[in-house]
């Protein structure tokens, strides 16, 4: 049978990929003072961030526009069998309702099989959702085959977050704003992670070097009882904590194939500058 694969632009997959694999991206919106952006099309990640420094504001984001949703549907419907959507976490952003609504009436107009997936997750943890549906899909799984699959990762997807500023996070409702303003004046740290789709405080930290400390203690743990794990660091290249932490798995691991990619707009948006993801599947 013939699979679409849809996802939105917060797996931040890189255009070669896209096009190698036929995928169907639908972005999110960016919005500052001075206008909205279509996510990874009207503004790029490094532009976000120079225009969230020059503005010096917190943009907001939303869900893909329902109209380009149906577009999109109603297009790949008449040249494929089923279509599967996978979506960052229904509990961060409205898509997957959206993305469940739409396919439900397309499904019902069209008789073409459309599967909306929650990955409960977003970034680069959300793409290796992606790489194992294309990989099936490729095999010649249907997406009835294919969605077991996908939740037989999450028994080991995880990922843990370090942010350099909490105030993005109480603006988006993700932590109190007057512990937000303690936290940032006692320098603490906060490791992140997603906790039932939500992102939640995991550990609090008081440095960035005990931060990136924790987190590869974490990885360790992880990577005891599965040696096949893949891991992404995501973040800025100039940030120190970054470029602590990859060199940490240069010479910890120095055999272990590391996937590098940056906090794209949206998921910017909560994150704030200079954040730091370790992502492991």
């Amino acid at each position: 049978m013939s699979i679409a694969i849809v996802t939105d632009s917060t797996a931040y997959l890189t255009d070669e990929f896209v096009r190698k694999h036929d995928i169907t991206v639908l972005p999110l919106t960016i919005t500052f003072s001075d206008g909205s952006y279509l996510d990874n099309i009207d503004i790029s990640t490094d532009a976000f961030y120079d225009k969230m420094a020059t503005l010096d504001e917190i943009p907001t984001s939303s869900q893909p526009a329902p109209g380009i949703v149906k577009e999109a549907f109603e297009r790949l419907a008449k040249t494929h069998d089923e279509i599967i959507a996978i979506t960052l976490s229904k509990g961060i952003s409205g898509t997957y309702q959206t993305f469940t609504m739409i396919g439900n009436q397309v499904a019902e107009d069209t008789g073409v099989r459309v599967k909306v997936y929650n990955s409960g997750i977003s970034l680069v943890g959300q793409a290796f959702y992606v790489y194992e549906a294309v990989r099936l899909r490729d095999l010649g799984y249907t997406a009835m085959d294919i969605l077991p699959k996908l939740d037989a990762l999450k028994c080991t997807t995880d990922a843990y977050f370090s942010v350099d500023n909490l105030g993005h996070l109480a603006k988006g409702g993700r932590i109190n704003p007057g512990a937000a303003s303690i936290g940032n004046l006692l320098q603490v740290k906060p490791i992140l992670h997603f906790d039932d789709g939500l992102i939640n405080v995991f550990e609090k930290v008081r440095t960035h070097k005990k931060t990136v400390r924790r987190i590869t203690e974490l990885f360790e743990e992880s990577y005891q009882k599965n040696p096949q794990l893949r891991v992404a660091i995501v973040g800025d290249d100039a940030t120190p904590q970054v470029q602590s932490l990859v060199a940490y798995f240069k010479t910890a691991h120095p055999d272990l194939l590391l996937e590098r990619t940056p906090v794209g707009p949206v998921i910017g948006t909560h994150l704030g500058p200079n954040a730091l993801c370790l992502s492991l599947v």
